[in-house]
């Protein structure tokens, strides 16, 4: 993948542990895991009602270079929003990662 087209800046953000409280019960909490840069491609978006009001969604594309460590439990953070990460795929022999998020639109 060529440099130039890793453009935007997100972070991938991850569910896990930390710390403990009093009763040494964990505490979870969503944890920076690393700031990358990436290629975004918005793929679509759609309004709907939903319990009577109207409700919107975003879905994006995102390139990075390949992480193996990176799964649908993760999440992004990209321009000021959370994005749920749905799906997550290798490009080539372990060169790019790509996946598709979804974030709700405001």
């Amino acid at each position: 993948m060529r440099a130039g087209k890793l453009d935007k800046r997100l972070t991938i953000v991850r569910f896990v542990e930390t710390g403990r409280d009093g009763a040494n019960q964990p505490i979870y909490g969503w944890s920076d895991v690393a700031t990358l840069w990436a290629q975004a491609r918005p793929v679509r978006g759609e309004e709907r009602f939903q319990a009577q009001q109207l409700a919107g969604t975003e879905v994006m594309t995102f390139h990075i270079r390949y992480r193996a460590d990176l799964t649908v439990k993760d999440r992004i953070r990209f321009k000021g929003k959370e994005w749920d990460i749905t799906a997550v795929r290798e490009i080539g022999r372990g060169v790019v990662s790509e996946f598709d998020c979804q974030a709700r639109a405001e």
